[in-house]
């Protein structure tokens, strides 16, 4: 495993890549759309209102960034 911590510009991408698919979610799911998603390796298919909801409980994407970042 990799004990390294990624570099200030890969956090970056990290965090700009996860606001374009919360966005996406987000006008998809006003949109009334589904999204594809990946779980166990394999394809299916939601409505992006589900994968929003998922994404937002998961507590891994955050809206704004954490004190001291």
């Amino acid at each position: 495993m990799n004990n390294l911590k990624p570099s200030k510009t890969a956090e970056d991408a990290r965090q700009c890549l996860e606001r374009a698919v919360h966005d996406e979610f987000v006008k998809k799911a006003k949109l009334g759309q589904h999204v594809i998603v990946s779980r166990n390796g394999k394809p299916y298919r939601i409505p992006a209102s589900e994968a929003l909801l998922i994404q937002e409980e998961s507590g891994e994407y955050k809206t704004k960034p954490s004190p001291g970042q």
